[in-house]
């Protein structure tokens, strides 16, 4: 009879053995899916930043461009009410070209100075 108990006792033991193995190695496995959730999430963050940062840029320069088609809508009208009935059009040809030709000028100092 008490070998039986102590057979009981051993297979029981044992039994308890291997579940807590199980549970180590499920901690471990666990542990190290925290550990690389917690990277990943640090590098999301990381790139959320920059992104933020680029919409930042991007809504600037939208604004910017905005305004210069703005100033550009007033420069069609300041064309268009230069027109006379006696003008030709060689001379509206020439003072677009003038004024095309000191757009770019500008966009050529806008850009050495960016």
């Amino acid at each position: 009879m008490e070998r039986s108990i102590e057979r009981i006792i051993e297979h029981k033991l044992s039994d308890l053995e291997k579940k807590l193995e199980f549970l180590i190695n499920t901690k471990e496995k666990l542990s190290w899916s925290i550990s690389e959730l917690q990277r990943e999430n640090a590098e999301l963050r990381t790139s959320n930043n920059k992104l933020k940062e680029e919409a930042k840029e991007i809504k600037k320069k939208y604004t910017t461009l905005e305004k210069d088609f703005n100033k550009s809508k007033s420069f069609a009208k300041i064309v268009t009410s230069k027109l006379t009935p006696t003008s030709g059009i060689a001379d509206l040809k020439d003072s677009v070209e003038r004024y095309i030709q000191e757009i770019d000028k500008c966009i050529e100092l806008l850009e050495d100075t960016l």
